[in-house]
């Protein structure tokens, strides 16, 4: 049951959640369908099976930790003591805010940090749910969110042949001359296709190393590698296509990789026929390498390069992130709360970097994060980070625990997705749209070790056969054995005589 509402969850939230700001329809749905798979997945902590509990019992600490945050910034405190919001327009300034004396939430908009509360349901719950998965699941799972990428590029082209009128734009606000997908923005469509292009090297890679292998030279293998290799190409130019500067520059580091992770597989194997093998997998990814550059300049360089005709610095981002860094050091230690960031800048914009619009994001989520939440904010980021970078140097630096070469290639090509998410954050919102947000928090999820099937190690046959390793699905009844806990008697081998 948790895994099937964990897959519809996901699911869902990627095909409704590309929205840019929350309370639109498709955010509402899948936030109720989180809230009985996050149920399912606390519920873990109870079980009396070990390895569930303690995966339960990590989602409950994270959860407990979340909501102790969210409650803080709602509770009333004297705002002359500890908000930073109230120093913010204590000088006279007009505000869209009433800040009477009394005792008042350290928020300074406490529907708006209710309602971001409430969009956490979503990637909270996946990535609590996806711990409890075993490794098996979690690719089933991994390939459908390739798939998702793979309908969600074919959606982009059709979008840019139908024209700027396309009944296939899905938002009312949204680019109405590049291909977005199913999201409102096309920086964060560019967000999803290096997603895409990361499982797709990891399907080339999949597919190149069984069609190489001595026998492994039949049509079938051969067409399915020629379409791995077409899609890396597809996707590139995708990314063109969107005309995402942040996405362009990002894949170029994605590639880079990429490239890194197929040479550790190759040099993790160790067979007869490896330098044979390694050197025909080497000029085949060098040729799609090339033709994919090849193609996608010829596709979308034109359309691209549109986006550098203006100067650089005048960008809106740019005086974005700065506003929000001043206002955040003076916002501290706890913030202005969450969700609060729209009120708050429309009243700290400066005039000089005004604008027709309004500034729904910081397009710097850090920037946001120090905002919104502070000093705790800061530490929940710097710890994220530090556990991020051991879950680097154990997926790249040694060889994993985990026999199954899958989880090895999984927990690397994880790596890569969460950091180009963050890099993304740097410059944009994508972990503010509920997709990417999902998204993010799976391939977080697939960092920790996934859920161990016990195995059980039978004792050897009478002729004298070596032990044979038998899986059990299920823990026999009382618990799961261990090597102290001795055999029932009814499995034991008896020979007549002795």
């Amino acid at each position: 049951m948790l895994y099937l509402l964990c897959g519809a969850t996901l699911l869902a939230s990627l095909v409704l959640g590309g929205g840019t700001h929350s309370g639109f329809l498709g955010d509402v749905v899948v936030q109720l369908l989180s809230i009985p798979l996050l149920i399912l997945a606390l519920w873990a902590a109870f079980s009396d099976e070990p390895a569930r509990k303690e995966k339960g019992r990590i989602a409950l600490a994270l959860c407990g930790g979340l909501t102790l945050v969210v409650v803080l910034q709602v509770l009333p405190f004297p705002f002359d003591t500890w908000s930073g919001g109230a120093r913010l327009f204590s000088e006279g300034a007009e505000t869209p805010f009433t800040l009477p004396s009394s005792w008042n939430p350290l928020s300074i908009a406490p529907q708006a940090t209710w309602a971001a509360a409430v969009s956490l349901l979503v990637p909270l719950a996946i990535f609590c749910s996806v711990l409890q998965l075993d490794l098996t699941q979690r690719m089933v799972l991994c390939w459908g969110v390739f798939g998702f990428g793979v309908v969600s590029l074919a959606l982009g082209f059709i979008q840019v042949a139908a024209g700027t009128e396309s009944s296939l734009r899905f938002f009312e606000i949204t680019n109405p001359t590049e291909a977005v997908g199913f999201f409102a923005n096309r920086n964060h469509f560019a967000a999803l296709l290096n997603v895409t292009l990361v499982l797709s090297a990891l399907w080339l890679n999949a597919t190149m190393e069984s069609s190489l292998k001595s026998g492994g030279s039949r049509t079938r293998s051969i067409l399915w590698l020629a379409a791995a290799g077409t899609l890396v190409v597809a996707v590139l130019a995708g990314l063109m296509m969107a005309r995402s500067r942040a996405g362009v520059f990002i894949a170029a580091g994605v590639l880079a990789g990429v490239a890194a992770m197929m040479i550790l597989h190759r040099l993790s194997e160790h067979t007869s026929e490896e330098p044979r093998h390694t050197w025909r997998g080497r000029r085949f990814s060098l040729a799609v390498a090339m033709f994919a550059a090849l193609f996608a300049v010829h596709f979308g360089l034109a359309g691209f390069l549109t986006r550098f005709e203006s100067n650089m610095a005048d960008d809106a981002r740019i005086p974005l992130t700065k506003t929000t860094l001043e206002t955040a050091l003076k916002g501290l230690p706890f913030g202005t709360g969450l969700g609060s960031f729209v009120p708050v800048y429309a009243t700290v914009e400066k005039s000089a970097d005004a604008t027709a619009g309004f500034a729904n994001r910081a397009h710097n989520d850090l920037a946001e994060i120090l905002l919104e939440t502070g000093i705790i904010g800061a530490a929940l980021l710097v710890a994220f980070l530090g556990w991020f970078g051991r879950k680097v140097m154990t997926a790249w630096g040694r060889s994993p625990r985990d026999d199954d070469p899958r989880q090895a290639a999984l927990a690397r090509a994880a790596t890569l997705i969460v950091a180009l998410l963050l890099a993304h954050s740097l410059v944009d919102y994508p972990l503010r749209t509920t997709a990417l947000s999902v998204t993010f928090a799976f391939f977080s999820a697939l960092l920790v070790s996934p859920l161990s099937v016990p195995r059980v190690e039978l004792p050897k046959s009478p002729s004298g056969g070596g032990r044979v390793r038998q899986r059990h699905t299920e823990a026999p009844v009382g618990g799961a054995w261990s090597p102290g806990v001795p055999w029932p008697e009814s499995w034991q081998n008896r020979t007549t005589g002795t």
